[in-house]
This record gives C-alpha cells, sequence and structure tokens, in this order.
C-alpha cells in the first residue's frame, strides 16, 4: 500500500469512527426524548417528581454520552456527566472535606430551584449530610430567596435563611498568639450549631446594606485516645479562655457590601468589599460576650485577548475583636490563620491547620491562577499575614509568609476541589487538599453570616 492510499485509509476510518460515535451520541438523545414523551403523557405531575424525573433522565443521556465518545471527547462527556451527577436540582451524592483534618467525607444533597406561582420571587434550596470515617459529620439546609422587582442592573433583595449542625471530633489547637508554639500541639472536639436569617438590599452603584439575626450554640470537649494529647492536658481556662465551657449566643449585625463594576465584564478588572459588625450576646455560660468587626476586599484582574493569559487576583482580610470587661472571645470562635481554617478559607498555607490563633486578625493573598485545560486548572499564591492577642498589637510587623502552587478542578467557575503545596515561613511545607461537590452548600462553624 503506498503512503497516499494509507493516508486515504486513515481518514476513512476517521470518518467512519466519527460518524458511529454521532449515531450513538444521537441515539442516546433520542431515548432520553422518549422518556420524556413518555413522562409527559402520564401528567399531571408534582413539581418534586418533575425534579426528580429530569434528573434520573439527564445522568442516564450524559453516561450514555461517554460511551458514544472517543478519545478526548470521552473525558469532555464525562466531565459533563459528573456536573449532572453531582449538582443542579434533585438528589445528589456529595463528597468532600468537612473541615480541615476530617479526611474525605461522603453523603447526599438535595438542590431546588423555583420561581412563586404568584410573586416575582425566586427560591433556591439545599439540604445536605455528609459523615466521614474518622467521625466527622454534617446535615443542614439552607433557603435563598431573591426579589425579582424592578431594580437596575439585575440587583435584587436577597435573604438566606439557615440552619446547620457540625460534629468535629479532633481540631488541633497550638495556643494563642501569633508566637504560640508547634510544640504544643494539642487536639479537641467541638459541636457546634448555627441558625438564623440574613438579607441584603442593594443601593446604587454596587453598594448593598446587609444584615442578619442568627443563633449560635457551642460545646467543646476533650479529645482522648488519639496520638497528640488532648487540649487540657497542656492548656488551662486561664490561658485558653472557654476551655470547658460550653456557650450559646444571639449575634445580631449589620454591614455594607460594594462591588465594582455594577456589571462584571469577562475580561478586566473586578472588585468587591464585604464589612460587617456583628454582636454577640451570650445566653449562658458567661463571661463570654464579645463584638467583632470582620471585612474582606477581593480585586481581580482578567487578562483580556484571543490568548487565555489567566487572571491574577489580590485578596485583604481584617478581623478585630472587641470583649467588655470581665469578658473574653472564646478560642473556638478566634479567627486562626495556618492551611486552611474552619470556614475552609486557606491562608498561610505553608503551615499547619488552624496553626495561629486570636481574636484579631490581618492578612493578604496574591494569586495567579490559569486555566490548562477544560475544568482544570493551575494557580500559584503568595500569603502574609498574623494574628494578634490586643487590638493594638495588630499591624504590618512580624507578618507570617508562606508560597505555593497547585491545581484546582472547577465546575461552573467554582473550585470543586482544590490541591496544593506551599512552603515558607520555619515551619517546613505543607500539602493538603479541601474540597466540595456541592458549592450551594451552608455557613461553615463560627461564620454565622
Amino acid at each position: 500500500m503506498t503512503r497516499a492510499m494509507a493516508a486515504v485509509a486513515f481518514r476513512l476510518a476517521a470518518l467512519l469512527s466519527f460518524a458511529a460515535a454521532a449515531a450513538a451520541a444521537d441515539a442516546c438523545d433520542v431515548r432520553a426524548a422518549r422518556q420524556n414523551d413518555e413522562w409527559g403523557k402520564t401528567a399531571p405531575h408534582s413539581w418534586l417528581a418533575s425534579v426528580e424525573h429530569k434528573q434520573a433522565v439527564e445522568t442516564a443521556r450524559t453516561w450514555c454520552h461517554i460511551w458514544a465518545a472517543a478519545g478526548a471527547d470521552r473525558i469532555s462527556k464525562a466531565i459533563d456527566f459528573g456536573r449532572v451527577l453531582f449538582t443542579g436540582d434533585g438528589l445528589h451524592p456529595a463528597v468532600g472535606s468537612i473541615v480541615p483534618g476530617s479526611g474525605l467525607a461522603g453523603g447526599l444533597a438535595y438542590n431546588l430551584e423555583r420561581a412563586a406561582a404568584d410573586a416575582p420571587v425566586r427560591f433556591s434550596g439545599s439540604l445536605e449530610a455528609r459523615g466521614s470515617s474518622n467521625g466527622f459529620w454534617t446535615a443542614g439546609g439552607k433557603l435563598e430567596i431573591w426579589g425579582s422587582g424592578n431594580t437596575l442592573n439585575n440587583r435584587h433583595i436577597h435573604a438566606t435563611l439557615e440552619a446547620a449542625h457540625y460534629v468535629l471530633p479532633q481540631l488541633t489547637y497550638f495556643g494563642l498568639g501569633n508566637s504560640s508554639s508547634l510544640a504544643n500541639e494539642t487536639v479537641f472536639g467541638l459541636a457546634q450549631s448555627t441558625a438564623g436569617i440574613r438579607a441584603e438590599y442593594p443601593l446604587p452603584r454596587g453598594w448593598a446594606l446587609t444584615g442578619a439575626l442568627s443563633g449560635l450554640s457551642n460545646s467543646p470537649s476533650a479529645a482522648n485516645g488519639g496520638t497528640l494529647p488532648s487540649i487540657q492536658q497542656k492548656f488551662t481556662p486561664s490561658d485558653t479562655p472557654a476551655l470547658t465551657a460550653g456557650t450559646t449566643y444571639v449575634v445580631a449585625g449589620g454591614g455594607i457590601a460594594w462591588v465594582y463594576p455594577v456589571e462584571p465584564h469577562a475580561n478586566g478588572f473586578t472588585s468587591s468589599l464585604t464589612a460587617g459588625y456583628r454582636l454577640f450576646h451570650e445566653t449562658s455560660g458567661a463571661p463570654y460576650s464579645f463584638r467583632r468587626l470582620d471585612a474582606i476586599w477581593m480585586g481581580r484582574y482578567t487578562f483580556p485577548g484571543s490568548v487565555d493569559l489567566g487572571a491574577f487576583s489580590l485578596i485583604a482580610r481584617f478581623t478585630e475583636s472587641y470583649a467588655p470587661a470581665g469578658d473574653s472571645v472564646p478560642f473556638y470562635l478566634q479567627p486562626t490563620l495556618g492551611g486552611t481554617d474552619i470556614g475552609n478559607v486557606d491562608v498561610l498555607r505553608s503551615y499547619r491547620d488552624y496553626r495561629f490563633r486570636a481574636p484579631n486578625l490581618v492578612a493578604f493573598q496574591a494569586e495567579y491562577r490559569h486555566t490548562l485545560w477544560g475544568p482544570l486548572a493551575a494557580f500559584g499564591f503568595y500569603d502574609a499575614g498574623r494574628v494578634a492577642l490586643e487590638r493594638s498589637d495588630i499591624g504590618l510587623s512580624h507578618l507570617r509568609h508562606s508560597f505555593g502552587a497547585g491545581l484546582l478542578v472547577q465546575a461552573g467557575g467554582l473550585p470543586v476541589f482544590k490541591f496544593y503545596y506551599a512552603w515558607g515561613g520555619h515551619e517546613g511545607s505543607h500539602t493538603t487538599y479541601t474540597g466540595n461537590t456541592n458549592n450551594f452548600s451552608f455557613t461553615m462553624p463560627g461564620g454565622v453570616f
């Protein structure tokens, strides 16, 4: 066979393969359409039954498309199947970590979205329960309500009602302050429940007012039987506030939010600012009432052009706490830096999870992210920050530092799984992963709103 004949044969085989794949994909779609037609003939159906039917048909259709494809296209179809399996309306498996140290957890999530029949209001809801093999578990739900009144720039009143319960049997603790010792690593347990409502009212030029009212209950405990000593073996209530005290709070507060530009573009610069002031009024377990100011600014620049050059972002975080005379902030409600915190926010990633803990915090992050292919992206970062026991000690001196790089898997522009390696900071390197297939998750412990 001549070279020309071989080339023709190769092209013919490729065309036949493509045609066969297209025919198989069409068969998947025809089967799904037939199922939908048969479902429609047996109407009426309840809303929930229709949601479950749609999820079942789409799951089967996208699974069928995987085996109707070949090569790189099969990978693309597998990603589409994963999107349907783990996201959208209906019942889904939920996989990911609960908090740092929990290990991989699994469970179920039930997501729903619907517009009200008689009012310009939209609803989204989620119920989720997950547990890990080492005893961590969480369960809760969220209902989001969006108004759709006559407002500029498609910005509407937004309210969220949520409730969640966490059982976290082993969290690490190193003591308080920016100079806590790695040698003092201990563990403690925490059970936490939160329920409440928060709302956002849009204002002109990208501004919004926020407000919230919540209840928060905390129950710390010893964590005996592991390889690390339990917290009460190295610390006392005099150096660790509320070491053995459970607390219950009514949490009320408000703040502002701002986005620029009001209508973000795919490329160019965007930024956002959120700032809130909260009163944690203790109803039991005195004396642990306090107030807290939190502020986060984020700026992102996506490089324009026909070629994807990635995006560069900057983040600044600030927390300041105020306790009346005779009161203090419980150690388990103080923010942390190092690795990933209890809300799955990663800052100072070369350090151990929860490494530095205090009532006051300042941190900065710079990150470059570039999409490699489809949902897979690479990123590099620099972190700096510190905590302080007193408000007067918070500042830009004695900052801790971290550098690193990693990979993440995205779905709908949101990270589903993140893996990184970080170094710097004189305590070695740190490799870890975080993730949650259900991006519509509820508030993490200690966050309240």
